[in-house]
């Protein structure tokens, strides 16, 4: 009968014990990683432009034609703004100064 505890330990050194070789393979297998992840990147882009359902700008056609001449001034008018400014939250600004202090 084998018992597991009567045997001795086993002596390795540490180039015995490792579990692989180090270097070239595991450089290997990154790059070729890496390639593969680049690729499928490029085929996303590709697949994502073909699927690109924006509408091209096409100013050859639509170009509309010069307004008529006339020899009335133009008038600039200013534009509809509204007077109370605003943050770039979209909110109301505080005022700098609490109302009642001097």
């Amino acid at each position: 009968m084998d018992n597991d505890t009567t045997k001795a330990p086993v002596q390795e050194t540490a180039n015995e014990a490792r579990q692989g070789p180090p270097g070239r393979p595991v450089l290997k297998i990154l790059i070729g990683g890496l390639l593969l992840a680049i690729v499928a990147w490029g085929a996303a882009e590709l697949y994502g432009r073909t699927t690109d359902n924006t509408p091209k700008a096409d100013n050859s056609t639509t170009a509309s034609p010069p307004a008529p001449a006339t020899n009335e001034p133009t008038v600039n008018t200013p534009a509809q703004t509204n007077p109370t400014p605003q943050t770039g939250s979209g909110g109301d600004q505080q005022p700098a100064k609490p109302n009642g202090t001097q």
